[in-house]
């Protein structure tokens, strides 16, 4: 699935024009309701054979962790999120001239923040060498690593594609008229806060103890972070849809959407990975710490949201 979002993306480099056409989910403006499709019906428990290592251990099941995902679409992070967005799409020209800037380097520094973080949860899992079964262990990290080799434009098999910090920068210069380099604005402190407490939650393992439990720990935060930036990334560019005809197409601005389009397609099949990373992995008497960590997450991202949504109050 991923992989095939990056050849659509590939064959349509040179074409993209910002009117989305051929893959995007029809948005819905402002709304803030639509929930992102994520399709994780396919994925089964991995089974496992006897290696070095005790493989006996049942699996979480594909229903417990769709269970704890329903909680995340009721969670803080969901209202946060609307919160945002529908304070984002009512901004008159005049309010986006001046309350953008702080936002978007708040954007700039959080978009890269949580490459360390998938590095971290991957970690995890590999420190579980010698006390986890080394074809769960693959299966697992095969599942993290690919969102994150996407980051950095890696498709296998073809060239490398743009990074998607190079890819921001498209987005933002062709949005606000002036290069990322020039934004004179506050240091990103709420990213800064976020990134803190991400990277100390999954070191820590959310204090649990043994490397099997931080390493489920650590596959709990991973999926709330892939299943909430679905809604994230599919409500922007919903929102940024409203605004370029509020203001932004009557202002000469040519919007690069492949930015928020890449993200909008593409992290629902992240959240797919990440739930095929859990049920391949994880123990079942480790569900509550996989509760642990997806609640973690969550109330972390809404803080930095709500946080935001103040920025343009």
């Amino acid at each position: 699935m991923l992989q095939n979002t990056f050849l659509k993306l590939a064959r349509r480099a040179s074409t993209i024009t910002g009117t989305g056409r051929g893959f995007l989910r029809k948005s819905v403006p402002a709304a803030a309701t639509t929930k992102p499709k994520i399709d994780n019906s396919s994925f089964q428990p991995v089974e496992a054979k006897e290696t070095f290592t005790i493989a006996s251990e049942q699996l979480i099941s594909k229903q417990m962790v769709q269970l704890l995902e329903k909680e995340l679409d009721q969670g803080h992070s969901i209202d946060a999120l609307k919160s945002f967005n529908g304070a984002l799409s009512n901004l008159s020209k005049e309010e986006f001239g001046r309350k953008m800037g702080p936002v978007f380097a708040e954007m700039a520094h959080n978009l890269e923040s949580f490459n360390p973080v998938f590095t971290a949860c991957m970690l995890k899992v590999q420190m579980t060498l010698g006390q986890s079964d080394y074809e769960r262990r693959d299966e697992c990290l095969q599942s993290l690593i690919q969102p994150l080799g996407g980051e950095y434009g890696l498709c296998a098999g073809h060239p490398l594609l743009k990074t998607h910090r190079k890819l921001f920068l498209e987005w933002y210069q062709s949005t606000t008229g002036q290069p990322l380099s020039e934004l004179k604005a506050p240091e990103p402190k709420a990213s800064e806060q976020l990134f803190s407490k991400m990277m100390s939650d999954v070191t820590s393992g959310g204090g649990n103890e043994g490397v099997i439990a931080q390493a489920s720990y650590a596959l709990g935060y991973n999926l709330a972070v892939e299943y909430l930036a679905a809604y994230e990334k599919q409500w922007l560019l919903d929102s940024f849809r409203s605004l370029d005809e509020k203001f932004l197409k009557s202002q000469g601005r040519k919007v690069e959407w492949e930015f928020l389009e890449i993200h909008a397609e593409g992290e629902p099949e992240h959240a797919d990975l990440g739930h095929k990373a859990v049920t391949s992995f994880v123990p079942s008497h480790h569900q509550n710490i996989l509760g642990q960590a997806m609640r973690d997450h969550d109330k972390d991202f809404a803080k930095f949201y709500n946080k935001l949504a103040n920025m343009l109050s």
